[in-house]
């Protein structure tokens, strides 16, 4: 769909209705090639966009989702909205939807990812499948390439349209023992090296082979962003937003304006900055603004949407989800700020320790302090000297987001986007007594 078209449907929607109406299309075109056993085995496209409407009528609110968008459907899922907001329980702290604000508009679409062909994704999979195979190796993963469109209306006046592209390549390459990962994510598909890509995923997997055990126990560790963008993920819904504190399940509650970590650990979002997969505005139509959570190891605020503002008389950051959400706000543009050292320099600073590539199957155990349990994978190496030795076996991990970020000695300069949805762009980071509790026969 183009602008007009999006605009045509949300002012349809808006106009049919009796009550105060929001109006939200979310979708677009996406395009993936996936690659198994040095195989690629579907290359596939799907072109689909869904219409969500909220109506209130006061402090009772309906919602109905449809992927339908002739006249008639739209007026009967208008329909059907009212019909559920004057039959539900009014919600308490509701207000209204959002208010308009000016803004100017940005775009983050680019040409080169919208038109990337079947053809020029096969070349870089394939690239990675000779190589692989070069090697004596199996290469696994998918080249992604989408065009996403959202826009959003509301009677009070929000008006807002905006497309966006992003390309996603990640390679995962096995032998016998090991594994090797790495993930390359743009809005340009032109800044995606798949020799990058390449060169990471391989040699992980080449250096990786025939782990050795080791106990478990703390460690110094060094976290890939791959790794630690997990304990970004999580503090996310565990912490970083305004219903987490609300619940009083946040560790930032009783904590703000307090310097509870090192100086240089500032980690904030934004959904404008080039240093993320951009997203100018929430699905309330509310302009995303810079929210410091952590500004040079002092705790400063978290993320509110509309209603969540509300509550406190505060104004919305602009990090609804779609509504209704119980896991809105949210924040899905986190950045943390870099060092002045290269990787290789802080793995030069560990005398004993352990480098993490990736963890995986990371679940919550105690939401206040953010403990998470979880399992390496893709490259666990040893750090003897300052310099990685020799592959070891995956262990458990059950660590405190909190106090890792607390005993977080330095971060490089280096930074990395991982994009699973949301965007989370962070440094290598060295952590000391970092708690695994069990080894694998892996």
């Amino acid at each position: 769909m183009n602008k007009d078209e999006l605009e045509k449907i949300l002012r349809k929607t808006i106009g049919v209705s009796k009550g105060e109406t929001e109006a939200v299309v979310l979708g677009g075109r996406s395009y993936v090639t996936a690659f198994a056993n040095n195989y690629i085995h579907r290359n596939v496209g799907e072109n689909n966009y869904t219409l969500s409407i909220r109506v209130a009528f006061g402090k009772r609110v309906g919602s109905v989702t449809v992927n339908d968008f002739n006249e008639g459907a739209i007026e009967d899922a208008v329909k059907r909205a009212e019909e559920i907001a004057k039959s539900s329980s009014e919600i308490p702290d509701f207000v209204s939807f959002a208010k308009p604000e000016e803004v100017p508009e940005r775009s983050f679409f680019l040409e080169s990812t919208e038109q990337a062909s079947p053809s020029l994704r096969a070349e870089y999979v394939k690239k990675i499948i000779d190589t692989a195979k070069e090697k004596g190796l199996n290469a696994n993963g998918t080249f992604t390439t989408e065009e996403m469109a959202l826009g959003v209306a509301n009677s009070l006046g929000v008006m807002r349209i905006s497309q966006l592209t992003t390309a996603s390549l990640k390679s995962v390459i096995m032998s016998d023992t090991s594994s090797g990962y790495s993930l390359a994510t743009s809005i340009d598909i032109n800044d995606i090296s798949v020799d990058s890509v390449i060169k990471e995923s391989v040699s992980l997997a080449l250096s990786g082979k025939n782990p050795l055990p080791i106990e478990p126990g703390k460690y110094e560790v060094i976290l890939s962003p791959y790794a630690f963008s997990e304990f970004l993920s999580s503090l996310c819904y565990l912490t970083f937003n305004a219903r987490a504190v609300e619940e009083c399940s946040s560790f930032f509650l009783d904590n703000f304006g307090k310097k509870m970590f090192p100086e240089h650990v500032t980690i904030y979002d934004d959904g404008l900055s080039s240093e993320t997969i951009p997203m100018p505005f929430d699905f309330e139509g509310v302009p995303k603004k810079r929210v410091y959570f952590i500004k040079n190891g002092v705790i400063t605020d978290v993320v509110y949407d509309t209603l969540t503002a509300y509550k406190v008389g505060r104004e919305s950051t602009g990090h609804s989800l779609p509504q209704p959400s119980d896991f809105s706000p949210y924040p899905m543009n986190v950045i943390m700020e870099g060092g002045s050292l290269a990787r290789d320099e802080i793995i030069s600073h560990v005398e004993k320790g352990l480098y993490v590539h990736r963890f995986w199957y990371t679940n919550p155990m105690d939401p206040r302090r953010a403990v998470i349990t979880g399992m390496t994978r893709d490259g666990l190496f040893l750090i003897e000297g300052g310099k990685i030795t020799k592959p070891v076996k995956n262990m458990r991990f059950t660590e405190s987001a909190i106090d890792a970020l607390a005993n977080c000695v330095e971060v490089s300069k280096e930074k990395k986007i991982n994009y699973e949805g949301t965007s989370i762009t962070v440094p290598y980071v060295r952590i000391k007594d970092f708690m695994f509790t069990s080894a694998t026969e892996f």
